[in-house]
């Protein structure tokens, strides 16, 4: 009873540090602004580097690295889409292939933008796709 009350109270909380945009409807896609990025949660590439399904790069802000996640959940027969944001401090993280993203962004669709093709074995940085559509196929709509 207690290891299923604690495995609750743990599932809870991390479900609490994300930045959810919308789970009234479903997201396929979110206008970035100043506002929604101050909302992001903040990681660093240890952890952007765990995680099993990684969120996708968008761009980089003068302070940060942004990512978005998109996770489908079937319910019923419908499927129900929620996007998370989360930044990276650009000043303790290198990259290559990033870009720099203009606030307000268009809708950003995540699907549409690139995951991550190394991470620096010291976890200090990361690489993107190399190719000058990456950033246009992201980014337009």
């Amino acid at each position: 009873m207690l290891l299923r009350l604690s495995s609750m109270i743990f599932g809870a909380i991390l479900t609490s540090q994300c930045y959810l945009v919308n789970a009234q409807s479903s997201q396929e896609s979110l206008s970035v602004s100043r506002q929604s990025v101050d909302s992001f949660r903040q990681i660093s590439v240890r952890i952007l580097s765990a995680y099993k399904t990684p969120p996708r790069y968008i761009g980089s802000t003068s302070r940060w690295h942004l990512f978005l996640k998109k996770e489908t959940r079937k319910a019923v027969d419908k499927q129900f889409s929620t996007i998370f944001g989360y930044k990276v401090s650009r000043e303790s993280s290198a990259i290559e292939n990033g870009w720099e993203l203009s606030l307000p962004a268009i809708e950003i669709n995540p699907d549409n933008c690139p995951e991550v093709v190394r991470y620096h074995d010291d976890k200090t940085g990361f690489s993107l796709p190399a190719g000058t559509g990456t950033e246009t196929r992201c980014i337009s709509q």
